[in-house]
Parts: C-alpha cells; structure tokens; sequence
C-alpha cells in the first residue's frame, strides 16, 4: 500500500475506538452525574424569607415569630392611622418585660440592633438586620406605644 492510502485507514483506525470510547463515556457520563444530581438534591442552604410585620394602632403583629440567624429582612406595613417605629431589641427578657416605661413613656432600647425610624401611616420599609441566635423583642417606641401594648416576640436559632 502507498503512504496516501495508509494515513487515512491509520486515521480511521485511531477515530472509530475513540467514537466508541465517546459513544461509551456517554453512559458512563450518566453514571458520573448521578452523584452530582444527587449532591444538587441535598439540602440547600435555608434561605430565610422576609418576615412581614403589620403594625397597627398599638400592636404589632409578625408574620412569624421566628428566624435563622444571620441576615433577618423584615418587611413592615404601618397600617395604623398613626407615626409608629419598630425597633429591635436582643435581651433576654420577654417584650411585654421591657418596661416601665419612662417619663416620656419609653423604654430603654438597650441592646438595639437597629430600627425603621418613624413610618407614617400607610408607610411601608424594608429592615434588614445582622442577627445573632437569641431572642429579640421587637417594639414600637413612640412616647406611650410600648406601654399601650406595641411590642412582639422574635426568635432566632
């Protein structure tokens, strides 16, 4: 045989196992995916959805009394015909625990992890905070809101 007819057979020769091995690998492949489907299908990190908090005329009324820790987005309606606020607070006592109130019919805010600021009626925010495992008392305090019972639980692990 000449050269010119021996390259294109040794050619041919080498492709048709390799065209084999690819047609082969193609079921191999799906061997190889069913751990990568089966690692997609392990549970995900939780991904944590807004809590939606309405606040009307001196109550607050969360969604959801509880939350992962990390990063907490509250979503909060002011419903009411009046100014109110919601301002977070990590402590060990229960909301309703927080006062007395004082003479300008607040509590403290001691361990704040931050705040709306005052919402208009009809107003609507967004609060997204960095929060740690524990619990969290979540109050209006608009001189006289807390003690009239604008206050709600929340807990975060």
């Amino acid at each position: 045989m000449t050269r010119s007819k021996i390259i294109p057979l040794v050619a041919i020769a080498l492709a048709v196992p390799a065209f084999v091995a690819g047609c082969s690998s193609t079921s191999n492949n799906s061997t190889v995916a069913s751990p990568t489907t089966t690692s997609s299908t392990a549970p995900a990190a939780k991904t944590a959805s807004p809590i939606a908090i309405k606040m009307t005329d001196m109550a607050i009324a969360p969604a959801d009394s509880t939350a992962a820790a990390g990063e907490v987005t509250f979503d909060i309606t002011n419903a009411g015909k009046q100014v109110h606020e919601i301002v977070v607070i990590k402590t060990d006592k229960m909301a309703a625990d927080l006062g007395p109130a004082d003479a300008e019919g607040k509590v403290s805010e001691t361990g704040s992890q931050g705040e709306t600021g005052d919402m208009e009626a009809g107003a609507s925010k967004t609060l997204t905070l960095k929060l740690d495992k524990g619990h969290y008392a979540l109050i209006c305090n608009i001189a006289g809101h807390y003690a009239a019972g604008m206050y709600a639980d929340l807990t975060v692990s």
